[in-house]
């Protein structure tokens, strides 16, 4: 059954390439072969796709717009695919994951585990990136589930659960604020804190707290990256903030505490599960998803 033509397959291996030489080596054909499957598409489209420069092939525009037609085409196939593989009760398939990097460290990696043992034919794809980015990527179809901070409602997105995690100051066990229930923005003037950058929808957050009380914190470190900022708190007295969800890893561990900030129930970020609207999700997916907001909904305890 012949879905995509050979002539664009040779097309699109020479516009990631550059190179006749090397596609033809994918393919184990001669270079002449894939010029003439090549000449032959631009006789049939009537313009050129490349160019030749010092750099190799180069795509001219109207190769671009093919390229984006093969790409978008494979897309389709992968999906024609994995719905065919739906039949097969689910022994093969593939679920791709669009998340924010605190949902990688917390349940994620369990339920990961978990599902592969229902399912072990079953791979999982994690992208880690931004809202924005999960968002287009689901629109897209480049990803079959997003997880987000804080999803605007859009007519193209589905909501499918919804977790509040308030703003949370975090610790190592020894700080001498550890102990305590709750601690409020304003004792934390003189305190080193590890803030992540405003590319974070975190940062909003925290500083939405810190004006409300007329504050200015001590950014002893900024980072784009809440691992590095987890490991910066968990080895010196540095605090930061950030959402409950963040951080079950290591508070089941022992390895942080997280201190509710008084007075600011208001700033809270939400985990938000979302899928495409335009698409039906796979069988692979779908299961995938049911045993998400299962354990989004309740959480299993670490031992």
């Amino acid at each position: 059954m012949l879905i995509e033509p050979q002539s664009l397959k040779y097309f699109a291996e020479v516009a990631r390439t550059g190179s006749l030489r090397q596609a033809s080596e994918t393919f184990f054909v001669a270079p002449s072969a894939i010029s003439k499957q090549i000449s032959n598409l631009e006789k049939e489209l009537g313009t050129a796709l490349f160019d030749r420069s010092p750099r190799g092939a180069v795509l001219t525009v109207a190769g671009q717009l093919l390229l984006d037609y093969v790409n978008s085409n494979t897309r389709r196939v992968e999906e024609l695919y994995a719905a065919i593989n739906d039949l097969s009760s689910l022994r093969r398939g593939l679920v791709r994951i669009a998340l924010v990097e605190a949902a990688v460290h917390s349940f994620i990696p369990d339920l990961i585990t978990e599902f592969s043992v229902e399912y072990p034919g079953i791979s999982v794809h994690l992208d880690v990136c931004g809202t924005a980015q999960i968002v287009e990527a689901l629109v897209e179809h480049g990803a079959d589930i997003g997880m987000a901070f804080n999803v605007l409602n859009r007519d193209d997105i589905n909501l499918h659960g919804r977790s509040v995690q308030p703003l949370m100051m975090i610790c190592r066990p020894e700080h001498p604020l550890s102990v305590r229930k709750s601690v409020s923005m304003s004792e934390l003037t003189n305190t080193r804190v590890a803030l992540p950058t405003r590319a974070f929808g975190i940062r909003y957050l925290i500083d939405k707290a810190a004006e409300r009380e007329n504050i200015q914190l001590r950014a002893t470190v900024e980072a784009n990256s809440l691992q590095v900022i987890k490991n910066l708190c968990r080895q010196s007295d540095i605090v930061s903030f950030m959402p409950p969800l963040t951080l079950m890893h290591e508070v089941s561990h022992g390895w942080l505490r997280a201190i509710p900030l008084d007075g600011h129930d208001s700033e809270s970020a939400t985990i938000d599960v979302v899928t495409s609207r335009s698409r039906q999700l796979p069988a692979a997916a779908q299961n995938f998803l049911k045993l998400l907001l299962l354990r989004l909904r309740a959480p299993r305890q670490s031992v």
